[in-house]
């Protein structure tokens, strides 16, 4: 797996890897990735005699990792499958000074569909997204997701949503979030609150300074136990070579913590940390064990200007050192990764478990401007059919800022115009909406209604427990034609290449 390496600095290398990945398949212009994998250490060395962060199966996982991404990008997955003897074949036909990465050519078989992924430990299940949830509603949960879809959204806002969210504790708001969101957008603004939650003023009124919560990770050499104090005279030397590394202040926790216990810090626990640091106190986080080998120091750090302009020459570098030595000193030995906001390694750490890029890929841009529109009026289309399907009955569409359209269906015909209808479908599609239809009940039978999710041009079947908690939050209470009860959505027919 990985080797000498944090956790922290492994999902910065993770996401670097993503990141290059994706951006190689979109520039290549093709509708597959092809991905290495080696079939064993002694294949892997062959052709990375030198590499000391991973080994073969740290490879595999980058390659897994960059699938899972790729694959929500829409792109096929291959993959060349080497082999330690193929390889050998391919190098004795090579120059002694050429690359060995040039003999992989025919060296290894060529997989595709499932065969592919087995050879990366992946199924097609895990491949598969599930469904959404819809962003709609007045819970927190919901307005912070439409802040992290809204191109338009103030940036300050998700400080205000962030600050609702620690005021109260309502972290568990985070996983009806993420079920809305799309994992790149929950990345982002969960990236968002992070950092508004790691964030605390030094100091009393004009003399207060903005600081961050900061992190220097460190992986603890051999097995025996150490102590995670950190002594006050080596947190005062620290807090120099940090004013050296243009911090203008640094705050230090006591203790070492372990990096397990940073992954799993919620926002309002953030904030508890800073706080505490910025008022002199020990932060309400548990300090690491003696064994733990990937431990963090933590501390509240005042950047001393825009960091952004620091010079890195041999001088920043020989302060670098000096910082990573007295980090090394006060976990009791190991290999220093450079310090960072927590906010960012947080983000790094969930990147790298949700296959995400450090920055979304620019996407290749279709010759045919007219793709988009094609692909929305299809939608349209297939909405309307189904509405067609129910013969006679009635439904519903709400949108976004309270907007309702009752529509009443009689032998497959609604009242509305073709383009009233469209229009109001593509408006639900583009800024969210849902669908709610109740087919008129056979023989006197209580009427049962079912609803799909629109959103971002696209469809989403709902569950009768969504449907009925959705109808209660949106619906108009005089509508007529409410059901007595609601059905899971059956499935939705669309063929966008039709």
């Amino acid at each position: 797996m990985r080797l000498a390496m944090s956790e922290i600095e492994w999902a910065e290398l993770v996401v670097g890897s993503v990141t290059a990945a994706l951006e190689s398949a979109h520039e290549s212009g093709h509708d597959h990735i092809v991905l290495e994998v080696y079939a064993n250490d002694d294949a892997f060395r062959l052709v990375n005699p030198t590499e000391t962060r991973f080994d073969s199966d740290g490879h595999k996982h980058l390659a897994r990792t960059a699938a899972r991404a790729a694959a929500r990008h829409g792109f096929e997955i291959e993959v060349l499958h080497l082999q330690a003897a193929a390889i050998q074949a391919g190098l004795a036909t090579q120059s002694g000074d050429a690359d060995p990465i040039d003999a992989l050519g025919d060296a290894g078989d060529h997989l595709t569909g499932d065969a592919a992924l087995r050879a990366l430990g992946l199924r097609a299940a895990d491949l598969k997204q599930a469904p959404r949830k819809p962003a709609t509603g007045r819970t927190l949960a919901a307005r912070i997701a439409r802040w992290a879809t809204d191109p338009d959204a103030e940036e300050g806002r998700i400080t205000e949503l962030a600050r609702e969210l620690i005021d109260q504790r309502l972290d568990g708001a985070l996983r009806v979030v993420e079920a809305m969101l799309e994992p790149e957008d929950f990345a982002y603004v969960r990236r968002a609150i992070d950092f508004a939650a790691s964030a605390h003023p030094v100091g009393e009124g004009r003399a207060a300074q903005p600081a961050a919560l900061l992190i220097s990770p460190v992986l603890r050499k051999g097995t025996e136990g150490r102590d995670p104090a950190i002594p006050a005279s080596l947190r005062e030397a620290m807090a120099q070579a940090a004013r050296d590394l243009e911090f203008a202040a640094l705050i230090l926790a006591p203790f070492c913590v372990a990096t397990s216990t940073i992954i799993r810090l919620q926002p309002s626990e953030l904030r508890d940390i800073a706080e505490a640091l910025a008022n002199g106190l020990e932060p309400p986080v548990p300090p690491a064990e003696p064994a733990d080998r990937d431990v963090c120091l933590l501390g509240l750090a005042v950047p001393d200007g825009d960091l952004g302009d620091v010079v890195y020459d041999e001088a920043l570098a020989r302060r670098i050192g000096a910082w990573n030595a007295l980090a090394s000193e006060a976990a009791g030995g190991g290999i220093v990764s450079p310090p960072l906001t927590l906010a960012h390694a947080l983000d790094l750490l969930r990147r790298a478990k949700l296959a995400i890029p450090d920055e979304p890929p620019d996407e290749v841009e279709s010759d045919d401007e007219d793709e988009g529109a094609a692909g929305d009026e299809a939608m349209v289309m297939a909405i309307a059919l189904h509405l067609s399907s129910i013969g006679t009955g009635s439904a519903l569409v709400t949108g976004e800022e309270g907007s309702v359209a009752a529509l009443t269906i009689t032998d497959g015909v609604p009242d509305a115009s073709s383009e009233m209808l469209r229009e109001v479908l593509s408006a639900a599609l583009e800024l969210g909406g849902t669908l709610f239809v109740v087919p008129a009940p056979a023989n006197g039978a209580p009427a049962q209604g079912h609803a799909f999710a629109l959103m971002n041009g696209a469809i989403e079947q709902l569950s009768a427990k969504d449907a009925a908690a959705l109808f209660a939050d949106e619906a108009p209470e005089d509508w007529a034609a409410a059901p007595a009860a609601w059905q899971d959505a059956p499935p939705f027919e669309y063929e966008p290449e039709l």
